[in-house]
């Protein structure tokens, strides 16, 4: 059952990533296909085309899933069962998990003879240390769930797997979500989002972490829940600054002197610096940083804002190295690597652990 293709599907929300690679690691095929996930059959059918157009024949399917709550701490099968769980757990992540649902629904009725396994993006934090994991609310709040979980899991272990000797490491995944994490010996530490993707430093639409008051306060004069969480997940990060969730045209925006997109790039690069040194104080001090997500990896500028912010801790960047990378300039105390995001390289090996489990 492990020797042969397997399909990992990348939901967002608003498209699907996908790769399929054969046992060996080799990537046979990428697709990314731009539909709504809202149209989760239809975008499965495109990619289910897209495999048949290249002759592979899969023997399963993997699957990301954004939260999986309390419960869901390791890859697992996707069976009825598990699908229930999601549904009840969508309170917890509802800008994503019922895409999550019904894209894997709709892979099951596409290959219906195929085990599809579940991968789940909180599940590298499970282990957070108690100080990290828990919110400072009493305890009946604290055992509805409510608590840290921490996100972008699947690219956290692919920088991990990928960069050897990692140490005392922060790793910055900055995209349309945006996460900052403390990892040593493997282990997150610490991590900036929380009980949901929109907390921690801010996003491209998501507000990141506020005063609890100020959405209280616009609660009082009427706003629903609907509005609020249109407003922090929809209406706010660099949207809600600089009108514009694209990086590049919000730089060549403030290079132009737009005071608003300058201000979005500080507000970020400020955000992000500050994740980072605090975290110094969780890992006792800084090895490596690493950048990594679309912005991460593609926006130099955005890089070298942040890494100007952490000159005293030692991150000093040459401007002639090329991305991805080590960035590092000659003498720089912190090793600044810039890594490529891979989820569905993880998918894959996560899906064929549980698969060559389940054939002992």
């Amino acid at each position: 059952m492990t020797d042969g293709a397997i399909l990992a599907v990348n939901p967002g929300s608003r498209s699907l990533k996908a790769a399929v690679h054969d046992a060996a690691g080799q990537r046979l095929l990428d697709v990314h296909v731009t539909r709504p996930v809202d149209d989760a059959r239809t975008a499965v059918a495109e990619l289910a085309d897209r495999v048949a157009a290249e002759g592979i024949e899969l023997v399963a399917v993997a699957h990301r899933v954004v939260h999986g709550g309390p419960e869901h701490v390791r890859p697992a099968l996707v069976d009825d069962e598990l699908l229930a769980s999601l549904r009840a757990l969508a309170p917890f992540a509802p800008l994503h998990l019922p895409g999550d649902v019904a894209e894997m629904e709709a892979a099951r009725a596409q290959w219906p003879g195929l085990p599809q396994v579940a991968c789940f993006d909180t599940a590298f934090h499970a282990d957070l240390p108690a100080e990290a994991r828990r919110l400072p609310l009493p305890a009946e709040v604290d055992a509805l769930g409510v608590r840290r979980y921490g996100f972008h899991g699947l690219n956290l272990e692919h920088v991990v797997d990928t960069v050897p000797e990692l140490g005392r490491a922060v790793i910055a995944h900055l995209g349309g979500g945006c996460s900052v994490t403390a990892v040593a010996e493997g282990r997150s530490l610490a991590t900036t989002m929380s009980f949901s993707p929109t907390g921690g430093v801010l996003s491209a639409s998501r507000s990141g972490d506020l005063d609890p008051d100020a959405l209280l306060f616009l609660a009082d004069r009427g706003w629903s829940v609907e509005e609020l969480r249109d407003l922090v997940d929809h209406r706010s990060g660099l949207a809600g600054i600089a009108g514009s969730t694209d990086v590049r045209e919000i730089t060549e925006r403030a290079d132009a002197g737009d005071a608003d997109s300058r201000l979005a790039l500080d507000v970020l690069s400020r955000s992000v610096a500050v994740a980072v040194a605090g975290y110094t104080a969780v890992l006792g001090g800084l090895d490596t940083l690493v950048f990594t997500g679309g912005v991460g990896e593609h926006s130099a500028p955005v890089r070298a804002a942040v890494a100007a912010r952490l000159a005293h801790l030692g991150v000093v960047l040459d401007p002639a190295a090329p991305a991805p990378g080590d960035l590092s300039a000659p003498g720089a105390t912190v090793r600044t690597l810039v890594v490529p995001a891979d989820e569905e390289v993880v998918l894959d090996r996560q899906a064929r652990r549980v698969l060559g489990d389940l054939s002992r």
